[in-house]
């Protein structure tokens, strides 16, 4: 009876070992490929529809980010929907989007042409440091920034950089996930490189741009192998050092390839034609998913062997949970900068400014600026922060004004002062569109000329005024100059108090303008302005001020007006409407008409009785490297004559 049951247990041994022993694991390879990788998630989609489970992913470059993101929960939609929403013109520059930033540096972004940093470690070794990619990783790893071990992630994962100091391969499993992504990316000379000791981290692809042998050694029995690098060109296309240069990238990407695929269970070639390493556009984005989901499908048959040579069964599932989705939040930077900014117009002729910003994100940020022209200056400021949504600025001016001032187009004086402002203001940020500030300043004027216009009051050669200040400021424009959607509103109220006569002046100032896009590249713009004083005889240097194409160009109360390209006075009470038809006719090319109709007048009473002025313009704008490039022609009936104004550079 025993020799039976014996025999039994050894028949039935064999099945119950097939049945129980755990099956083997499938890892993944993912090549970089720069803006082609994007075609990975099509490919993981096809797997996910197979039900393969993943169970080590490594990658290099592209690979190595869409691969770290998928290893801690992200699913192949959520990565689809990051891909498409993400501005990688913006991301892969260490540009930061205009409606991402909060106030007070709004303007800071939109003023300096060139920045050089100032004793920050000088580990600058690219032409982008590469803040803005970092900054996404970094967000998208939220809740594994203290993961430190790579196979304690929900998909064991590994990525690829080459050491330049060793000139070796660098397979990286420990460590802060979102530097090793960004290290595994960061083409020569044209990222910074990641210092880590006396490591000095590149790009994979230069070592490794398929880690076959990586995934291996983590554990996997069954390898999926899926490569989205161009084919070498041929000599038709080698005419030019952009050609070249990507020649040689792939030379270098390939010459370990062919080995390394003997090695593999599968391997997918995504067809990348006509796309390259910086395809980033919405329709390159879905072609490419399209055909690495298409790519996994021509391997049908291959990938079903892995399944029943895994011992996958049909039901077994990939079950990911899915992470929230996080997007890049501004931070102001820590870097200590020089900061220079150019412009030339037809006015002003020429100035430049200087700007030193030193930052310490727990003690704040102080700043030294300098303007050289016809209306320089010299600015000391210090940003203490209270609490993250809330600042105190304190403030210090001296300034060289010599300006002309017009009537009905004819330059009638020209007041040369000097002004000194001290000032104190509280900020409070709620969100990133909006501040609200109080304040008060401590403003002195010494002249050197005064004004000989009947229209306004003369000034002492000495003032002293104590002025206190409201503020609400809101904007969601996506650029300071050719802006195509977004939305600006100012609203304040000050009032101006003379210690030496102890005279009191008020006034309240609003500006709201919206962009309305009437097709792709066709957008009105209207704009409505006014600025109303309460008193009489209030003294020039804050009475309205109409003229220019730019907001407070001369003067802080300065309105612009299309027709004038000069600075006039007007009446106590001013209203201006103004709007534009700007049509985008060709990249960062712009073609705008306005039209401008003011009323002034010194009482509210029967206001639309009051002065008329009126005006238009036609211009011509290029949004250029160098800033903005901007040419008018204008006409109005303050002068009775066509006007011309040029300018290049940015404001300030």
């Amino acid at each position: 009876m025993n020799k039976i049951a014996l025999a039994l247990i050894l028949l039935i041994l064999p099945f119950s070992l097939v049945h129980t022993s755990p099956r083997k694991k499938v890892g993944i390879v993912l090549s970089g490929g720069g803006a082609k990788g994007v075609a990975h998630i099509g490919v993981i989609k096809a797997l996910e529809e197979l039900n393969i489970p993943i169970d080590y992913i490594a990658g290099t470059s592209i690979g190595a980010i869409i691969g770290g993101l998928y290893s801690i929960g992200y699913t192949s939609e959520q990565l689809e929907i990051i891909v498409k929403q993400t501005d990688w013109i913006d991301l892969l520059t260490d540009k930061v989007s205009r409606k991402e930033i909060p106030f007070p540096f709004k303007s800071d972004n939109s003023k300096y042409l060139i920045s050089f940093p100032i004793n920050n470690n000088g580990k600058n070794g690219g032409i982008i440091k590469g803040k803005n990619i970092s900054q996404l990783l970094h967000q998208l790893t939220e809740g594994y920034q203290n993961v430190t071990n790579f196979d304690s992630l929900p998909i064991p994962f590994a990525c690829i950089a080459t050491d330049m100091v060793r000139n070796q391969k660098e397979v990286i499993r420990f460590g802060k996930l979102s530097e090793a992504m960004r290290a595994s990316m960061a083409v020569p000379v044209v990222f910074s490189p990641i210092y880590s000791g006396k490591k000095v981290l590149i790009d994979g692809g230069f070592k490794d741009n398929l880690p076959i042998d990586v995934v291996k050694a983590m554990g996997a029995d069954i390898i999926i192998g899926i490569d989205v690098q161009s084919e070498l060109s041929d000599a038709d296309n080698l005419h030019s050092i952009a050609g070249i240069a990507n020649q040689l990238m792939l030379m270098i990407c390939q010459s370990s390839l062919d080995e390394s695929t003997k090695d593999i269970d599968a391997y997918i070639k995504v067809d990348v034609e006509n796309y390259n390493a910086a395809s980033f556009t919405k329709a390159a984005i879905d072609t490419l998913i399209i055909r690495g989901k298409n790519a996994a499908k021509a391997n049908y048959n291959a990938l079903l062997s892995i399944k029943n040579k895994a011992g996958i069964v049909n039901n077994e599932k990939n079950n990911k949970a899915k992470l929230p989705l996080f997007y890049p939040q501004y931070t102001p930077s820590d870097e200590n900068q020089l900061r220079i900014g150019l412009r030339f117009d037809s006015e002003d002729i020429a100035a430049v400014i200087l700007n030193i910003n030193l930052n310490k994100q727990k003690f704040g940020k102080a700043e030294i600026a300098a303007r050289g022209g016809k209306q320089s200056f010299l600015r000391t400021q210090y940003h203490l922060p209270i609490s993250k949504p809330q600042w105190i600025t304190f403030s210090n001016q001296i300034g060289y004004n010599d300006i002309f001032l017009y009537n009905h187009g004819h330059k009638v004086s020209n007041p040369t002062f000097i002004r000194n402002t001290s000032s104190l203001t509280y900020s409070v940020i709620p969100s990133k569109n909006l501040q609200m500030e109080v304040g008060a300043s401590l403003d002195y004027h010494r002249y050197y000329r005064t004004l000989a216009s009947e229209d306004v009051t003369p000034m002492k050669r000495k003032n002293l005024f104590l002025n206190y200040h409201t503020r609400l400021e809101y904007e969601t424009f996506n650029k300071k100059y050719f802006p195509t959607k977004g939305l600006k509103t100012n609203i304040s109220y000050t009032i101006y108090t003379n210690l030496q006569t102890n005279t009191a002046y008020s006034s309240f100032a609003t500006q709201v303008t919206k962009i309305f896009p009437i097709t792709l590249n066709t957008f009105i713009i209207p704009t409505i302005y006014g600025r109303f004083i309460f008193n009489d005889d209030i003294p020039f240097i804050y009475s309205n001020v109409i003229g220019g194409e730019g907001y407070n160009l001369h003067y802080e109360q300065q309105i612009p007006f299309s027709g004038l390209i000069h600075t006039e006075f007007t009446l106590k009470l001013l209203g201006n409407a103004q709007i534009q038809v700007r049509h985008k006719f060709h990249e960062k090319q712009y073609l705008t008409l306005s039209g401008n109709y003011a009323i002034h007048k010194n009482q509210f009473s029967n206001f639309l009785q009051g002065k008329k002025i009126y005006g238009t313009s036609i211009g011509y704008g290029y949004d250029s490297l160098l800033g903005p490039i901007e040419g008018f022609i204008c006409y109005s009936n303050r002068s009775n004559q066509l006007g011309f104004f040029l300018n290049v550079g940015f404001n300030f």
